[in-house]
C-alpha cells in the first residue's frame, strides 16, 4: 500500500516543492565540518588498526603446548576455573587458537580451541573488510546491520558452548 508522504513527513519539503521557493523559504542546512565527512573512514580505520593488532600479538605470542597459558605471556593470570576445578573455562585456550591462527597453522588452531580457531578468522576478516573500508570509503553500515541481528548472538554463543565441550571432552576423555 503507497504512503501518503506529506502525512507521513509532514515537516520535509519535497525536491520538486523546492524549486518554487525564494531563498528565505528554503530549508536550513547546517554547514557540515569536513572531519565528518571522513569520520566513517576513520572508524573503519581505527577498526582495522585494532584487528590488526590483535591478531600482530597473537602472531607475537609463543602457543602453547598443553593448550591453555598463553595469554599468561602477556603478564595476565592463570585461569581461576582451570586452577580451581582442574577444568577448562569456556574460553581456555582461545589465546593459544588465535596464536596458531596467526601464524597460519589452521589445523593446530582448531585442534587446540575450535571456538577460538573460528573467531581468529573472523578476526582476520574484520581487518581486511575495515581496512578496505578505510581506504576506499565503502559503507560497512548495510553489511553491519546484516550481521548484528539476535541470531548472529546466538550462533556466537552457540560456538562458545560447543568450543567448551570439546575442551572439557578433551580433558574429561583425555584425547
Amino acid at each position: 500500500m503507497p504512503v501518503d508522504r506529506e502525512r507521513r513527513y509532514p515537516d520535509t519539503v519535497m525536491a520538486d516543492e523546492t524549486s518554487n521557493l525564494t531563498p528565505a523559504e528554503a530549508p536550513a542546512t547546517v554547514p557540515t565540518p569536513a572531519w565528518q565527512a571522513h569520520l566513517p573512514r576513520m572508524i573503519a580505520g581505527g577498526a582495522s588498526l585494532a584487528t590488526f593488532g590483535l591478531l600482530l600479538v597473537a602472531a607475537w605470542l609463543e602457543p602453547s603446548g598443553s593448550g591453555t597459558g598463553t595469554h599468561q605471556q602477556l603478564g595476565l593470570p592463570a585461569c581461576g576455573f582451570l586452577a580451581g576445578t582442574g577444568l577448562p573455562c569456556a574460553t581456555c585456550g582461545m589465546t593459544t587458537a588465535f596464536s596458531h591462527a596467526a601464524d597460519f597453522n589452521l589445523a593446530a588452531a582448531f585442534a587446540t580451541q575450535p571456538a577460538g580457531a573460528v573467531l581468529a578468522i573472523l578476526t582476520a576478516m574484520t581487518a581486511i573488510l575495515t581496512g578496505y573500508a578505510a581506504i576506499t570509503g565503502m559503507v560497512l553500515t548495510p553489511i553491519f546491520q546484516l550481521i548484528f541481528r539476535p541470531a548472529t548472538i546466538v550462533a556466537l554463543v552457540i560456538l562458545l558452548l560447543l568450543g567448551w565441550a570439546y575442551t572439557l571432552s578433551d580433558v574429561l576423555l583425555g584425547t
